[in-house]
Order: C-alpha cells, then structure tokens, then sequence
C-alpha cells in the first residue's frame, strides 16, 4: 500500500526470513563464529538458545547458506515427533530410505550414509529448529545418535536451536548425560538501541536502494523500548508507522508516529501505562508497603501499646531503651546512578550503572612459592591446562555462569583461546604488553604468560591479588603466594586481562557524530569526578583531556582516544561497579 509513496520496491519490514535483508548484530556474528568453528573442529553437538524473534531462524538459514559442498544437511523445522518420526524425517533430509518402520533399520541405513559421506571426506550436519520442543525421548533418541562415530570423530553433527526453556530442559537430571556431550552454547541477545537504529536503516536501504533515514533517532529509541531490540517486534512496529505516516501524507517517521504504531498495535492503555508493565518492581514495593501499613495498624508494635499504659494511673514502669544508629554520609559529589544492563549500549537518556563491588577473593591460607616451586609446575603441567585452570579462576572472580567448553581445550592459539572463552561468558578480553606497575595500576585480576628456560611453550597462573612486594594467584583451588623477584625469572612482562564492557563502549565512541555513545561517556566521566563535562553529543576538547588525564594515571598512551586499554581504565574509575580488583583501594 505505501511501497510507492516511501520508493520503497518491496516492504522493507516483511516478516519473511529473506537472507537479502539480512542484518547481524554483534550476538548473531558471535553465534555464526561459533557455529563455523564448531564444525570446522568437528563437534559433536551444539545448542543456540535465544527469546522468541531473536533472529535463531535467520542465523541457522545463513550458516546453511554459507556451507560448501563438502557438507550433507539435514535441517528439521517440526520437531513435534516421536522418535520413530524424527529418524524417518532426518532420513528424509539427507535423500536416504526412510521406509523401514523400527529404529534399528532407519539407524544403520543412517550409518551407512554416514559412513560412505566420511569416505568422501564430506561432514554431514543435523539441524533441529524449535527444538525445545523436543520430549525427553526424542532428546535421548538423538544423544544415541551422537554415539555414530569412528575412533578418530564424529559421523554426525547435531545442532539443537531452541527458545530458553531448551537450555532448562537441558539441563534436567533425566538429560545430564546429552548436557555432557554439548561443546558450545552460545545464546542469542536482542539487539542493542544502536544496532536496532542499524537495523532499521539496512532494511530501508535494501528496500529503497538508499537511506533516506525515515525514521528519526528519537523514534528508533521508542520502538527500542516497545521491541526490546527482539527483531520480529521491531519488523512489526516499523511496518505499522509506515502505514500510519502514509495515511497521515507524511514521509518522516517521528516519535510521535511510533507511538501511534505502538498504541495501535498495543492498545492505548499498554502505552499509557507501559512504564508499569515493564517494571513491575515499583507495584511490588508499593503493595508490600500497602501490606506492611495494615499490619501495623491491626497489630501495633509492643513499644506503642507501651506508651499507652503509660498514660494510664496503674501504668509500670517502662524503661527506654536508646539503641545508637549508625549515621549514614550521602556524597553529594556522586549522584547516585540508575541500572543499566550490561548487555547492551544504553540509551543517551540512561544513567550510569550502580551497583556493589564484586567481593574480594575470599582469604585463603596462602601457600608459599619459591623459584624451585615455579620450575616443579613446569614439569607437572602444560600450556592448555594451566591456561584452562588460569580462565576457570578468573571467571569465577566475574561470576560467570556460562563456565567453558569441551572444544576450547584443542585450540592451539593462545589468544585465540582467551578470545573465545570470554566471548562465551559475556566478556572481552585484552592482551598487554608491560611491567608489574602496569598490572597494578589497572588493577583487574589478570592471566600472566610464564615461561621457563627448559621450555618454549608458556604456562598461565591468575594473579587475583598484589600485597606490596608479594603476588597471589589461585591454582587448581589453592592460593598462592610469590615474591615479585622470583616471578620476574618467569615473566616476560605479558599479561591478560579479562573484562567486561558494562556500557557498550566501542573504538568508534569519540566520533562525534555517535552521539548517543558520547553523551553515556560524558556521564561516565561527571559520575567519576570530571564536573567541568557539559553534555552534550559532542566529543569536545573537555572530553579529550580528561581522557588523556585518564591515560596519563594508568601509564597508557596519551592520545585522548578511547580504545580498548583506556576504556579498561573507565570501569576501574567507577567504584560501584562489579570488577574483580587486585587491590582492595585504588
């Protein structure tokens, strides 16, 4: 209907996976990278989890597309069947005979494909979509398929693509065994308020030959806060404010127009009242307090009940009891900050994140380590053992819950290693080349590269804490104490630090046309003490130097740019953030 008034050749917001309209944001790249390396590796089973419209389907139809003719696909789309059913169907898919009517006839006519494809050198790929709904039968059915292997690998990989309650399911008792075997999870993100701007534009692009940018910031930040960055809901919310601004003979997409969109689509009381439905919490303390005043009225705290028989001729005696209170100081040179989420680029309108320090590591009877002990370790273990025990730790001070993976234990790349292992749990990490003072100065818990004269290959030990002269780190459990003059025989000034972009930093924030970054980092740099910043989009002179006055503290390069080891140096200046630090006091 508005094709021709927008110059639009075809609906840009059409619900239709059409990988021309494809866009990738960061998560659904991570994912595809994942998915390219798991079967170049050969492994067995992957799991892709993701919310409803989180773009799961796209990225399992461009992983397809991407496959060369060394690989044999089977793709189901309707996992809703039996066992029986679903070997009929994965027959089917690979153009093998379905017909017989047992599962051990339909397995070795599997098998036997299986096996001639790994004659020929080819992979053979098993897609399930919708797959948590999938009955634990059918899961157990396809963990016994898993089972098809020679001594060397796999016959068959098995990527399972499901909404989150395939993870839950997953991770059930009855499972444990299929949970097991699972190499990667990677779970899929909506996107953030800028790759949604992103997104919008592409599809205009791709729809117009052009971008005429339609719709305008302060529009894309409203069908944000109704989509939640879910793809589907943004496709839906566009295509209705394109018919309501034709019907309005108007070629802007406005704030305005979107919440008509949204009202329509919604209903006016959701809009009006949105704020509520998407967080709850206040209701919840509201009738807690509600609660609370009731009870109070209907049963009155002993201390009042007092002080009426006081006012009584027979009243006893009651003696007042004053319990000192702890004063409690406000800073007034920090306003306190709102949450913000650690997934996505807040909004320019967002506040910065407040919330408590990760605790320190918890005391341990420190065990001591002299020169002879460092050289022992050498002997005992190797580059992808200690490195895997070294990231175990260093998760574990970040909290994480995602842990890792069968399949990074084979990567040969060191970087590579820690790279991959971040990105799994929702991290970055950062390799630096620089002495002790650097370490402490950023002050994060840090992976240090070892080397031993016996040795070319490199051992990793977490330092989680730095005592003047004597550096701790946690080994297999133990903590472990070592003077600075017996790790300098060891170390050659490399190290990894392992960090998270809580506010969605990114190498392009000083250009000054990003303006939604440049206003966040603006507040960043008021919350940590830099009042002379004004806001505004701009990334001014003000900016610049309390940047390079950043740098100068920390020992990095004085360019006023914010790059990856100065964005590292921003976190560490907010105090209320959840940083594992070497020491207690910056």
């Amino acid at each position: 209907m508005y094709k021709a008034f927008f110059g639009f050749k075809e609906r840009p917001f059409k619900l239709v996976p059409d990988p021309a309209y494809l866009y990738l944001g960061q998560s659904h790249e991570d994912a595809l990278g994942h998915l390219n390396y798991a079967v170049r590796q050969g492994d067995g089973f992957v799991v892709i989890t993701g919310e409803v419209g989180t773009g799961k389907t796209t990225v399992c139809r461009m992983f397809l597309e991407k496959l060369d003719d060394s690989s044999e696909t089977a793709y189901i789309f309707n996992p809703k069947l039996d066992a029986l059913q679903l070997l009929k169907a994965i027959n089917d898919e690979f153009y093998i005979d379905s017909s017989p009517t047992n599962t051990k006839d339909l397995i070795d006519i599997l098998n036997r494909f299986l096996m001639e494809k790994k004659q020929q050198g080819k992979r053979a790929i098993l897609i399930i979509d919708e797959a948590q709904n999938l009955s634990t039968e059918v899961l157990e059915q396809i963990r016994l398929l898993s089972n098809l292997e020679t001594t060397k690998a796999k016959l068959l990989q098995i990527i399972l693509v499901g909404q989150p309650e395939l993870g839950e399911k997953l991770d059930s008792f009855e499972l444990r065994q299929l949970e097991q075997r699972i190499t990667l999870n990677c779970h899929l993100n909506p996107l953030t308020c800028k790759e949604t701007g992103e997104y919008i534009s592409h599809r205009i692009q791709i729809a117009s030959h052009k971008n005429n940018h339609l719709f305008t910031k302060a529009a894309i930040r409203k069908i944000f806060q109704y989509s939640g960055g879910i793809p589907r809901l943004i496709n839906i919310v566009c295509d209705r404010a394109l018919l309501c601004a034709f019907s309005r003979d108007t070629r802007k997409i406005t704030r305005d127009i979107a919440v008509l969109a949204i009202r329509e689509l919604s209903g006016k009381r959701r809009s009006q009242s949105g704020f509520l439905d998407r967080n709850p919490k206040p209701v919840f303390v509201l009738i807690v307090l509600l609660m609370v005043l009731g009870m109070l009225l209907v049963y009155p705290p002993v201390y009042l009940k007092e002080s009426k028989a006081v006012s009584g001729h027979d009243a006893p005696v009651v003696h007042k009891i004053i319990v000192p209170q702890k004063k409690v100081v406000l800073k007034k040179s920090r306003p306190s900050p709102k949450p913000t989420s650690t997934n996505s680029i807040p909004d320019a309108d967002q506040t910065i994140v407040n919330a408590m320090a990760i605790p320190p590591v918890p005391e341990k009877q420190a065990v001591i380590w002299k020169r002879e002990d460092l050289e022992k370790l050498f002997d005992e273990t190797n580059s992808k053992s200690s490195r895997d025990i070294a990231m175990k730790s260093i998760l574990g001070l970040w909290q994480a819950k995602v842990g890792l993976n069968g399949f990074l234990l084979e990567i040969e790349n060191h970087p590579d290693y820690f790279v991959l292992a971040s990105k799994q749990n929702q991290l970055n990490v950062q390799k630096f080349e620089g002495n002790l003072e650097l370490v402490k100065n950023l002050n994060y818990a840090a992976i240090l590269e070892l080397y031993s004269a016996k040795s070319p290959a490199p051992i990793f030990l977490a330092l989680v804490k730095v005592e003047n002269d004597h550096l701790f780190f946690e080994y297999d459990g133990k903590l472990i104490q070592v003077f600075k003059e017996d790790l300098f025989l060891f170390w050659k000034n490399r190290f990894y630090v392992i960090w998270k972009n809580f506010y969605g930093y990114s190498e392009e924030t000083q250009v000054q046309n990003n303006g939604n970054s440049v206003m966040i980092l603006k507040r960043h740099l008021q919350e940590i003490g830099y009042s002379d910043i004004i806001l505004n989009p701009t990334y001014d002179t003000a900016v610049r130097n309390a940047i390079k006055d950043i740098q100068k503290r920390y020992g990095l390069g004085m360019d006023g740019i914010v790059g990856p080891h100065t964005i590292i140096a921003l976190y560490n200046e907010s105090r209320s953030l959840e940083i594992p630090h070497l020491r207690q006091a910056l």
